[in-house]
């Protein structure tokens, strides 16, 4: 049975071809036909850059991934899918929600604990990149900015370009004025969509307007005349929109936002999908409720004791648990000798794993098929064994062996280059400057270091990704408690009391 999967393709900007977004989608469908997965859709966005979420379809797909249809999104590498990290994170998190898991045909990164960390890796070097070469365009396209120049990239809905300059478009501008006079009006973005979507109208995609795309409209500041900040520029775009107008739209999206955000089941539990019940081995999940008083206070609790009762786990503040997580995290991985191991386990993982480029394999494979059967030809001729059809076969497979070595080269031209141990190595100790008080860096943290974490009413044991022998044990008590066992690791994956000699629970514990 097949697997099910959907494509995620996109380009950048403007300056790239159609082509590109062709090269992406043989790449999927060749590496979902050599693993077995079924190509139920295809979701693609063209001109439109990976730092941002603001994307139609790639937000769609996340929608669709609600409706169970499938279960993978295959993309061509990984900067593909987001080139920002906590983005990256955020939709990888809401994916897995739905059983939903991201693969990249190109980088044949594993589904084990190296892969989590190579991942986070890779993307937290595309987006490095991305910073990098932003810094640069920024600074080639300065001159054409402060002329009021468009630079390329997404043409906003309600303006054309002309002479490189935007101009309004005044049938779209009709309907960017109604737009911000119906959501003032109190109605909703889904709503003001719906409507235009039954009048016939297309977005400038040419596609069905979304409650995404209402959204943006709502807070471009294009639309009041602002084209760029960028070098304080004076340049105006025309205006569409007043700025009172603009001003009374936005606040009330801000007033929508902490409103919904104060009740708001679904905030980030970040150790939901990690946490695992010390006493019966079910899932730890996310619990919030409302006080008398209208407070909102959220835990993590055991799935088997929300669901039937039938386990001791008591629940833990959310706040108190990742916090502790973080503070033992950030003692045990920034240490030089950690940093030089979870380093090492990813450069040499990584780089075993391209060498095995199973595209490369197969022409390499086929070329050396096809080369036989020239050489047999080859042989037979010399032996004055000669057929009408001899020529045709010879040129049938010197014409095969042509484009096969082309394709070769082009795979070779496009592979992926190896990984650095001093750049994985500076990274990696990139964290210890990053500021976790911020939702995106306590994410980042965790998501990339934490493999596993068992939960007990007094104590946790925290599995780190890229560390051999580790299982390091968590005091969650008000007071320092002694454990009389050491944790080992059984056959099963979960922790068993050993018969050992007593071990604080502030100690690292070693297992196999």
């Amino acid at each position: 049975m097949k697997l099910k999967a959907v494509i995620y393709a996109r380009y950048s900007s403007d300056k790239q071809s159609e082509q590109s977004i062709e090269g992406q989608l043989r790449v999927c469908h060749d590496y979902a036909e050599r693993n077995n997965y079924a190509i139920v859709g295809e979701y693609i966005d063209r001109a439109l850059t990976g730092t941002t979420d603001k994307r139609p379809e790639f937000l769609r797909m996340i929608e669709d991934s609600k409706k169970r249809t499938f279960d993978y999104v295959i993309v061509y590498q990984l900067d593909r899918f987001a080139r920002n990290r906590y983005d990256s994170a955020i939709y990888k998190s809401k994916l897995a929600k739905n059983n939903v898991r991201v693969i990249s045909a190109q980088e044949n990164i594993s589904d084990d604990a190296s892969g989590v960390l190579m991942e986070s890796v890779l993307e937290g070097m595309a987006e490095y990149y991305s910073k990098e070469l932003s810094q640069k365009t920024k600074r080639g396209m300065k001159e054409s900015i402060l002329k009021g120049n468009w630079t390329g990239g997404y043409i906003p809905y309600g303006y054309n370009i002309v002479d490189h300059k935007f101009v309004i478009n005044e049938n779209e501008a009709i309907i960017i004025r109604k737009i911000f006079d119906q959501y003032i009006g109190n109605m909703k973005m889904k709503d003001i969509a719906k409507e235009l979507n039954e009048m016939g109208i297309k977005n400038k995609l040419n596609k069905p307007f979304a409650s995404s795309y209402i959204s943006r409209i709502l807070q471009n500041k294009k639309y009041i005349g602002e084209l760029s900040k960028t070098y304080q520029s004076e340049v105006k775009s025309p205006k569409i929109i007043d700025i009172e107008t603009f001003e009374t739209a936005n606040e009330k999206i801000t007033r929508n936002l902490h409103k919904g955000g104060r009740f708001n089941a679904d905030e980030l539990y970040y150790l939901s999908n990690k946490t695992i019940c010390g006493y019966c081995g079910k899932s730890i999940i996310s619990e919030c409720g409302v006080s008398g008083n209208g407070n909102m206070y959220r835990y993590y609790k055991c799935s088997n004791r929300k669901k039937k009762g039938q386990c001791k786990k008591s629940t833990i503040k959310k706040e108190l648990f990742e916090s502790k997580v973080i503070e033992k995290t950030i003692q045990d991985i920034f240490i030089p000798k950690i940093i030089d191991e979870i380093a090492e386990n990813i450069v040499q993982t990584f780089n075993k794993q391209i060498k095995e480029n199973p595209e490369l394999k197969s022409y390499t494979r086929q070329l050396s098929d096809i080369e036989k059967k020239i050489s047999n030809i080859m042989t037979a001729i010399e032996q004055g064994i000669i057929t009408s059809t001899t020529k045709e076969k010879l040129m049938q497979y010197e014409s095969e062996k042509t484009d096969i070595e082309n394709k070769l080269l082009s795979i070779k031209n496009k592979s992926i280059q190896p990984l650095e141990f001093d750049n994985v190595k500076a990274f990696l100790h990139d964290f210890e400057r990053q500021d976790y008080t911020k939702p995106e860096c306590r994410y980042r943290l965790l998501e990339m270091f934490i493999n596993k974490i068992y939960l007990y009413d007094d104590y946790a044991i925290i599995v780190y990704n890229g560390i051999k022998n580790s299982g390091n044990l968590l005091n969650l008590g008000n007071k320092k408690t002694e454990l009389n066992n050491l944790f080992e690791f059984g056959s099963s994956g979960s922790p068993e009391r050993a018969r050992t000699s007593n071990l604080s629970v502030n100690s690292r514990v070693l297992h196999h």
